[in-house]
């Protein structure tokens, strides 16, 4: 073990932060990013990181999760895109100092059906509106990244996990693009109560269709209408983005409640 390592030993899992835990569990190696990102929700779910606390740098992260910088640097890019935590340049990363009044699917009842629908509907017309306004807004650095991140995306098409942290990267940097901090926390905030149902959807898709190659392609249509300055055509193609998310995850729904209502005629 590395004198660096051995030193965190010494101190709570977060280094200066003393209120944290001292030992942290084994991570599930199947999805890094979002067994990191779930350990730090629960941190500022209970109130034990509070609003404004910086957290540790990447690679001290990476350090005590036994975990690779990228693999932090996805799960922070989850938490930034819920709104829970937020970056300052040149300072670090910090817990957002509004995120107690951030409703998340971990700290409160799961959602239902109806909500879900809801929170989807939101989504089309907001996330419609941060393609159209990163089509005029986004710089020429902003599109490259948003191609490059296509092609994780692509290289992902059939592992959900890895496929999904690239999502949330992408989604966060065009809300970055269309250059509007409040549209970016209104997004934070339904992405994040509707982040377990995204998980699953992902899931669900690759179950029916074998992989997510029409995901890929979909978004890869909403970045290119970007890069053409379409704010109508990157609309357009974000609306077809969550069109078919809509249809997998009340999918889900369907099924529960179909799975449901045979087992009760069984019963009976």
């Amino acid at each position: 073990m590395g004198e660096s390592h051995a030193k965190l030993q010494e101190h709570d899992v977060f280094g200066t932060l003393d209120h944290m835990p001292r030992s942290l569990e084994p991570l599930k190696r199947a999805n890094l990013p979002s067994s990191i990102a779930d350990r730090i929700r629960r941190q500022i779910g209970s109130g034990q990181l509070k609003p404004g606390e910086q957290l540790p740098g990447h690679r001290e992260l990476a350090t005590m999760f036994s975990v690779s910088v990228g693999s932090v640097r996805e799960a922070i890019s989850m938490l930034v895109s819920e709104g829970l935590i937020a970056t300052r340049a040149g300072h670090g990363t910090f817990v957002a100092e509004s995120s107690e009044h951030i409703p998340t699917i971990w700290s409160g009842s799961p959602l239902d059906r109806g909500k879900v629908e809801e929170l989807i509907d939101a989504r089309e017309v907001l996330e419609g509106a941060i393609a159209a306004m990163a089509a005029e807004r986004a710089t020429s650095e902003q599109i490259e990244k948003l191609r490059s991140i296509i092609e994780r995306m692509q290289e992902a098409h059939s592992d959900a996990a890895t496929f999904l942290a690239a999502d949330v990267e992408l989604h966060l940097l065009l809300a970055e693009a269309a250059n509007n901090r409040y549209l970016l926390k209104a997004m934070g905030g339904i992405r994040s109560m509707l982040r377990r149902d995204l998980e699953l959807g992902a899931e669900l898709s690759i179950r029916r269709v074998g992989d997510l190659q029409f995901a890929v392609d979909e978004h890869r249509r909403v970045v290119e209408s970007i890069a053409a300055r379409d704010p109508e055509g990157a609309r357009a193609a974000m609306i077809n983005v969550i069109g078919h998310n809509r249809e997998f995850v009340l999918g889900m729904y369907a099924h529960v409640s179909t799975s449901a209502t045979q087992g009760s005629i069984s019963a009976e």
